[in-house]
Parts: C-alpha cells; sequence; structure tokens
C-alpha cells in the first residue's frame, strides 16, 4: 500500500492518512464579525468526508485589528468557540485531525481601521503603512495569542499551530 494512505503518528496524534489540507485563507466570514459561517462548514467538512487525514483550518485572527481582512475567521471573543467546537466535532466525525492556524497580519493587514506592526513598514508599495506596536500593544498581542489558543483547545481542536510570520 502506498505510504499516502497509510496512517503517520505525530507525539500523540495519529492521522489516518498523510493526506493533509493546508490552510487557506477563504476571506468567508461575510458579518465580518470572525464568525464561523455555513459555508466554512460545507468546505471543510466536505474535505473531511473526502477523507483528508488532517485540516487546517485558515490563519485565523486572535485580535480584529489582526486580521488580513475584514471577513477573516477570528478567535479573539469566547462566542467564537461554539462555531468551531461545531466544526471539529463534524471534522472529527470522519476520522479526520483538525488544526487550527492562530495568526495577526501585521503589515499584510487590509483593513480600513488602523493597522499594527512591530515597525511602520508597510508589507510592499501598495499596502498600508502600520502604526508601530507600543510594548503595551505587543503584550496585548501576546495575550491575544495565549487566549487564542485556551480558545483553539476550548474548541477541541487536535493541533494549534501559531503563525508568526507577519
Amino acid at each position: 500500500m502506498s505510504k499516502l494512505f497509510s496512517p503517520i503518528n505525530f507525539k500523540e496524534i495519529t492521522l489516518k492518512n498523510r493526506i493533509v489540507m493546508s490552510p487557506m485563507c477563504m476571506y468567508s466570514s461575510f458579518e465580518k464579525d470572525g464568525m464561523i459561517t455555513p459555508f466554512h462548514l460545507s468546505h471543510y467538512i466536505s474535505r473531511a468526508i473526502g477523507q483528508v487525514g488532517h485540516i487546517m483550518v485558515e490563519s485565523t485572527a486572535v485580535q480584529p485589528v489582526g486580521r488580513i481582512s475584514e471577513e477573516d475567521l477570528g478567535i479573539w471573543d469566547d462566542e467564537h468557540v461554539r462555531g468551531f467546537k461545531q466544526l471539529n466535532q463534524e471534522i472529527q466525525h470522519y476520522g479526520a485531525k483538525s488544526a487550527i492556524q492562530l495568526g495577526h497580519s501585521g503589515r499584510k493587514a487590509q483593513l480600513k481601521a488602523p493597522i499594527y506592526a512591530p515597525s511602520a513598514l508597510p508589507f510592499n508599495e501598495s499596502s498600508l503603512t502600520p502604526e508601530s506596536m507600543t510594548t503595551k500593544d505587543v503584550r496585548a498581542t501576546i495575550e491575544a495569542f495565549k487566549n487564542g489558543a485556551r480558545r483553539a483547545k476550548e474548541a477541541d481542536f487536535d493541533i494549534i499551530e501559531i503563525h508568526s510570520a507577519h
């Protein structure tokens, strides 16, 4: 049998196969509240039904100002847990392992509100120039990642990734 379809272990996690769905920004939280929508349920659960072994949810913002777009998923509020918990129950029902990528877009944000990054350098020539984060902002962002990880655990994700590229 091909290794692609054989289980693989990562510490306490066993994937039923080696088919992995990478995180892809879907920009589909249309109410701009960061909540899971019927689109997300259909999108991710259909991959689990299709026998993907590991499904990573798109980059999910730990703060509203940390979104790439206003339509990004969020995990900055306890209200977000319920939708993710429902999603994970369905994904795991089909034998897939669920993962979430916790993120803060920093200078890559494309929001109308002020954006924040460690320094006031734009992502590229067409990007907004972010406001430089203060020590207080950095501490608040660290706390937001901690709270996002706690919420992800409450929502029953099997794997939590801290995305720290931006």
